[in-house]
């Protein structure tokens, strides 16, 4: 099975003095307008602070795929852009790149084929015999039969699609992250 591309996020961190503020920003916006119009681009992330006569700013990009990202990289607009955004006196510039973000995210679902059927099996067992007995309590002797399995398939369906399935899959997973 080939490897999915995964997102890739480019952090770039510069230091400048304040009166150069405005025209960084400028230059910045410039380049993410550019950016954004890149294959792969999903977006970008300022923050500005200020501190002692000098502002840092974080500059975050996001694209789908480390090719994109580095395609963008070698651009030739992206170049032009970066001279000129590189022009202004930086007392420091650092670029970090991180492409493994997915145990940010938490552990993701991972149930098996085999277990979502044992799950299913138990599930429709279990709330077919509840409803069932529930049915036989709570339905007029004269309700028709077929009226009633299909009521009673379609509860279950419910319940398990929307509650237990969802729930027993995240039970599961909590289950298998703590014991490994």
């Amino acid at each position: 099975m080939p490897n999915k591309p995964r997102p890739i996020v480019s952090i770039i961190i510069r230091r400048f003095r304040q009166e150069l503020e405005n025209d960084i920003m400028q230059s910045l916006r410039d380049l993410q307008k550019v950016a954004a119009k890149q294959p792969g681009y999903l977006g970008d992330q300022n923050h500005l602070s200020h501190d002692q006569g000098y502002c840092e700013l974080v500059n975050v990009f996001a694209f789908d795929s480390d090719k994109n990202l580095k395609r963008w990289e070698a651009s030739d607009e992206r170049k032009k852009h970066l001279e000129i955004l590189d022009a202004y006196p930086h007392e420091t510039t650092n670029h970090i790149q991180f492409d493994e973000l997915a145990p940010l995210l938490g552990p993701a679902p991972k149930t098996s084929k085999f277990e979502i059927v044992v799950i299913l099996i138990f599930w429709i067992v279990l709330n077919g015999a509840v409803l069932g007995y529930l049915a036989d309590f709570l339905l007029p002797a004269t309700f028709p039969p077929f009226g009633r399995t299909v009521l009673l398939i379609s509860i279950n369906v419910m319940l398990i699609s929307y509650i237990f399935l969802p729930w027993s899959s995240t039970m599961l997973t909590r289950l298998k992250v703590r014991f490994s």
